[in-house]
């Protein structure tokens, strides 16, 4: 009994009886699989289609790096700037969104952005407006610091 006690006190204290943000959505997958994971990545690719068909509309200077991730997309950003780690702050700054600097992940990274698109439609479109917003800022920015 005073094992079951201590086992108790762990879990609860880490809170790892709690459950995670993920903890329905994982026992979604589990009872309902197929169906439950169709849906699922028909929506995150309806959502890729989203931000590949507005980026190349508005920021044709972002090249979308073509791959096989049903929620990460890659931007090539080389002809923004020389530095995503620069960028990334930039757009954090002026509009909240936070995306990942290509070197993060080591590599050739430092010109390229990760954007994790898994969320509503309705954020996505929000953040999708505020990204092009900031790139059209950034670039304007970089005009001015360069005269």
């Amino acid at each position: 009994m005073k094992k079951l006690k201590k086992v108790e006190r762990a879990i609860n204290t880490d809170e790892v009886a709690e459950p995670n943000i993920l903890a329905i959505q994982a026992f979604e997958a589990a009872t309902k699989s197929k169906a439950w994971l169709d849906k699922l990545l028909n929506y995150l690719s309806i959502n890729k289609h989203l931000i590949i068909k507005q980026l190349n509309l508005h920021i044709p200077e972002i090249k979308i790096i073509k791959s096989n991730a049903t929620y990460l997309i890659w931007l090539d950003c080389k002809n923004i700037c020389d530095d995503s780690s620069v960028l990334c702050n930039y757009i954090k700054e002026k509009t909240g969104l936070i995306l990942t600097p290509g070197e993060v992940f080591k590599g050739n990274g430092k010109q390229f952005i990760r954007w994790n698109f898994a969320c509503s439609k309705k954020l996505l479109k929000m953040a999708i407006k505020k990204f092009i917003s900031a790139i059209k800022d950034f670039k304007s920015y970089n005009l001015k610091k360069e005269k």
